[in-house]
């Protein structure tokens, strides 16, 4: 599963959602318009200052792996791999 951590007013963010809907993955949304302090916490913590900012879990030890932005989860998505 994937985990998107974006901004509403953010294009890349719907587009990394249209993406995941578009090739039927799942994903969680995590709106962070309204928390700077998390937003702060989220960017150190993955070391990636843009939005979106896009992790997968891993589902038997709850950890997230930075894969980037969207242009990262594009190319993780595309039929050509």
């Amino acid at each position: 599963m994937y985990i998107i951590y974006g901004v509403t007013d953010c294009p890349h963010c719907l587009r990394a959602q249209a993406l995941c809907m578009e090739k039927d993955v799942d994903y969680a949304w995590v709106m962070m318009d309204w928390s700077s302090t998390y937003r702060d916490h989220i960017k150190e913590k993955f070391s990636w200052t843009t939005y979106p900012i896009i992790t997968k879990l891993d589902y038997e030890s709850g950890d997230e792996e930075l894969l980037g932005g969207h242009s990262e989860l594009l190319w993780f998505l595309s039929d050509d791999e």
